[in-house]
């Protein structure tokens, strides 16, 4: 890492786009860092095949990442590591509140985050909590504030496809 650089920035940093919250938050903007991550795979991937490999790679990221990507960011917000436009206001930092620590441990928190962040869904972490033994109501509890399912619906890959194809 550059050493002028932050642990929090992001590798293109602040974008025109993004904003200043009235808390002097930074609030990304989740559509122009994709693109820009997808004009950095369009690069790695025309140097790697020795020519510009065009407009169609955008849809191969699309394809291959924006699930993934999109889950990367919504994790960061749900942390309060990086505030995303995107989701929710009131959810930025959710899982670092005192008061989500007060319903549920701290260890089956973190647990459950990584699951999410690992790309699994609502029935993997109530199995997962069925099978350590870990109290359901704290699970559901949780699960109910994340509402994984509602934010997932806010990112449907359309979403990025608006920005993406070419009339």
């Amino acid at each position: 890492m550059h050493a002028s650089r932050k642990a929090t920035e992001l590798p293109e940093g602040t974008l025109p786009t993004d904003r200043i919250g009235p808390d002097g938050v930074v609030v990304h903007s989740l559509t122009a860092h994709a693109l820009f991550a997808m004009d950095r795979h369009k690069w790695i991937e025309s140097e790697k095949y020795g020519r510009d490999v065009g407009e169609p790679i955008f849809k191969d990221w699309i394809d291959c990442y924006w699930k993934g990507w999109t889950r990367a960011k919504l994790m960061e917000h749900l942390y309060g590591w990086r505030c995303w436009g995107a989701f929710e206001e009131g959810d930025f930092g959710l899982l670092s509140r005192a008061t989500v620590d007060y319903h549920v441990p701290r260890r089956i928190l973190e647990s459950v985050a990584s699951i999410l962040a690992d790309g699994g869904e609502n029935l993997d972490v109530i199995s997962w909590a069925i099978a350590e033994g870990h109290n359901l109501d704290q699970i559901l509890w949780l699960l109910d504030r994340i509402d994984i399912n509602a934010k997932r619906h806010r990112l449907l890959t359309d979403h990025i496809r608006l920005f993406t194809e070419r009339k």
